[in-house]
């Protein structure tokens, strides 16, 4: 019958987009590059996804059976067909994490207090405390008295204004597309080059950062360029 939709080569075109979905879902969920992407407990629901759309591509290639082939077939499957290009480019391009020029347009935009730990833990007064960069942002606004000269310990990647550079760092609720940026200002020492993972041991300077949107700073005693950590939001 002329126009029918749904005949064997458009089961086999909806498999193979099917199957190139769910392997890339996969490949992003069984490795350390779905911490790119999503937040940690969205690891397995992912994993789980991908094996839905693999399961549902073998049932598009089973109702293939008993079914002829016709030439309109094959033209209404050339859309579906095109659609696996961009997803064998994702399969093959490893997109990295959100990086300065997100954090740039976002940066302490968001309360830092909707993703560091509520909780005021007493800081260590003798020694190093290392804490993420949304926490940091958080205490200076609401823990001053606790931030006041204590040692902190931040790791971020660099990202600069025409006055500074500053310690960076993306956190994130549930994925990358919701991401908010943090970020300290570093007085006392150089800047690395731009986008490069750092970690900085400094002190808090005192009245920066009180209010929410405003910039803390810490006056840096040590930084050192590290690799980029496995999970690069917070």
């Amino acid at each position: 019958m002329p126009g029918r939709v749904g005949g064997p080569v458009n089961h086999t075109a909806r498999a193979v987009v099917l199957s190139a979905l769910g392997g890339v879902t996969l490949r992003v969920g069984a490795t350390e590059e779905y911490a790119n992407y999503v937040n940690d407990w969205m690891r397995w629901p992912l994993v789980a996804s991908g094996v839905l759309l693999v399961a549902l591509a073998f049932v598009a290639i089973l109702a293939r059976v008993g079914e002829h082939e016709h030439e309109h077939d094959r033209a209404s499957a050339l859309v579906p067909w095109l659609l696996v290009l961009p997803i064998v480019i994702g399969f093959v391009i490893q997109p990295p994490a959100l990086g300065a020029y997100v954090a740039d347009r976002r940066a302490n935009q968001a309360d830092a207090r909707t993703y560091a730990d509520p909780a005021v833990v007493p800081l260590d007064t003798t020694g190093e405390n290392e804490m993420p960069v949304s926490s940091f942002v958080a205490r200076a606004s609401y823990d001053r008295d606790g931030l006041a000269d204590v040692t902190v310990r931040l790791t971020g990647f660099v990202t600069s204004d025409g006055d500074g550079w500053f310690v960076t760092r993306l956190a994130i609720s549930c994925c990358a597309a919701d991401g908010a940026a943090f970020r300290v200002r570093i007085e006392g020492a150089e800047a690395p080059p731009e986008e490069r993972w750092v970690t900085v041991v400094g002190t808090w300077v005192e009245g920066t950062g009180t209010d929410l949107g405003d910039t803390p700073a810490i006056a840096a005693s040590e930084v050192t360029e590290v690799d980029e950590p496995a999970q690069p939001y917070e």
